[in-house]
């Protein structure tokens, strides 16, 4: 818990650092001039403090110059109840699907390719996986974020790589307003294989925080016989010849 004084520190830090919110300039055109092709590539961390989105659209001209502009971005404080940083990162993941819908039917642009990025491969394995196998917490998160991204590739990226990182563990505003990474992003066409994996690229799923989250298999066993005869034992269990044909024909 933080004491007074702590918080008071902080509280006149935030506003001395106020007028340095000048140096921030956001152009208000985001493509380049002759599109040939528009990515709308989407961003999400978290941490124990805060749940950050942020959005970007990279437009390509015909001479193949890219420009990336920051598109929207949004936030939440992290819930008071305490939880896991993976299943944070399945709430900002929730949220960045959220927030794409909302900028795509904003937008009215044909949008070439959608790329959504997590630096959680937790995150990913459970967005990977069937509903049913996951327990109820996790289950309907996913299911919403199956649904609201089915038609996305989701893709994992390296926190350094990631601007949402910035986002959810703060920025001073100096430092925000000369960060080309919050800005402009990464280029999501030049990000290094190592550094990004698409879903159907194998990840470990022995995580004790990823296994945690999936349902007890029940096992069914049966036990067989051999030593009794069939016919033999339902002539023992009645000798009427129509309720006989009834137990075979509910049996085959």
């Amino acid at each position: 818990m933080r004491s007074y004084h702590q918080t008071l520190q902080s509280s006149g830090k935030l506003i001395t650092s106020l007028p340095d919110l000048e140096l921030i300039k956001i152009p208000r055109f985001i493509l380049h001039n002759s599109v040939i092709s528009i990515v709308l590539c989407g961003f999400s961390d978290a941490s124990s403090k805060a749940i950050g989105t942020v959005i970007y659209l990279q437009s390509v001209s015909i001479s193949s110059d890219i420009t990336s502009r920051l598109l929207c971005s949004k936030s939440r404080v992290a819930p008071i109840k305490p939880m896991t940083v993976p299943r944070l990162e399945l709430f900002a993941c929730l949220l960045l699907s959220q927030l794409v819908n909302k900028v795509i039917r904003a937008l009215k642009l044909n949008i070439d390719s959608i790329q959504l990025f997590t630096d959680s491969s937790i995150a990913l394995l459970w967005i990977n996986t069937s509903p049913h196998l996951l327990k109820t917490f996790v289950c309907n998160r996913v299911v919403q974020i199956q649904e609201l991204s089915k038609d996305f590739n989701w893709k994992l990226v390296s926190s350094k790589s990631n601007p949402a990182n910035l986002f959810s563990r703060g920025l001073e505003t100096k430092a925000l307003a000369a960060s080309e990474l919050w800005w402009k992003g990464p280029d999501c066409s030049r990000i290094n294989l190592s550094d990004s994996q698409t879903l159907q690229t194998p990840i470990i799923s022995t995580d004790k925080l990823y296994s945690d989250e999936l349902k007890t298999p029940y096992k069914v066993t049966l036990k067989s016989n051999n030593d009794s005869n069939f016919l033999d034992t339902l002539i023992d269990i009645t000798n009427n010849f129509h309720k006989l044909i009834r137990i075979l024909g509910f049996i085959f």
